[in-house]
Formats: structure tokens, sequence, C-alpha cells
């Protein structure tokens, strides 16, 4: 039974981790173009490192290790 719990956990983990690094990514892009729309260096600036935590999340993401997986 603690096998089937360990696997919902680790399938919920992964979950997890995917869809926050799909947001971070798009949230940083929507802050650039308010920065741009707006000429904001506050947005601009903050939708910068937004995405770069966003991009080193993705670096370590599952999926980022099966697309190296097939290359």
């Amino acid at each position: 039974m603690a096998d089937q719990i360990e696997k919902a956990e680790r399938a919920m983990s992964v979950l997890m981790r995917l869809a926050i690094c799909a947001i971070l990514p798009l949230w940083a892009l929507a802050m650039i173009v308010l920065g741009a729309e707006y000429r904001s260096l506050w947005w601009i600036g903050t939708g910068l490192a937004v995405g770069a935590v966003g991009l080193l999340m993705l670096a370590g993401s599952p999926l980022a290790d099966l697309i190296m997986k097939d290359r």
C-alpha cells in the first residue's frame, strides 16, 4: 500500500514541477510585454528575473531529462 502512495506522491510532484515550469516562462513573457507596453523598467526587470528563474527550473525539470535522453 505504501508503494502506491509513494508512486502517487512522486507523480504529483512531477506534474506540479512541470506545471510551474510551463507557467513561469509565460508569466515572464507577459511581464516583459507589459513593461514594453507601459515603458516600465520595473516590469521588464521583473520579467527578466522571473524568466531566469523559470529557465533554471526548466533545466532541472523531468521534462528536460526526457528531452536530453532522446539526443
